[in-house]
């Protein structure tokens, strides 16, 4: 070992309980830290699969040319028949049939914008709906 190694390990330990107390802080830092990032990347995967459950799920089916225009008249002509399609696919758990436009809502003071969610209850959306009334 070089001179230089040794003198800084006897300087740590010259003065045990202030290096120790020093050790226990950091090692209480490293221990709060990797909890506090797992706790925060747990509660984005929570909001995250929350959000896809409420809202859009997994997989959207929309009519061709809806992602250029956004208009509620283009829909698609036989949902039906994307149902069956679905129902066919065994890794599809659940689908549901939803339409969303937006509208304005107005009291005496304020004007808000607001989308108006409709979903058209199948069999499979029951699981999906008793989890929105959890909420």
């Amino acid at each position: 070992m070089s001179i230089d190694i040794k003198m800084a390990w006897r300087n740590i330990w010259r003065n045990p309980r202030r290096s120790i107390l020093t050790m226990a802080a950091i090692a209480f830092a490293c221990v709060l830290l990797v909890f506090m990032l797992s706790l925060q990347f747990g509660s984005y995967d929570t909001m995250i699969n929350t959000a896809v459950k409420i809202h859009t799920g997994h997989l959207q089916i929309q009519a061709k040319g809806y992602q250029d225009k956004k208009s509620i008249r283009l829909v698609l002509s036989d949902p039906m028949q994307v149902g069956e399609v679905l129902k066919n696919i065994p890794e599809v758990d659940e689908y549901t049939f939803r339409a969303n436009a937006f509208s304005l809502v107005s009291s005496r003071d304020r004007t808000y914008g607001i989308m108006v969610t409709g979903q058209w209850l199948t069999p499979c959306a029951h699981c999906c709906l008793l989890l929105i009334t959890r909420f």
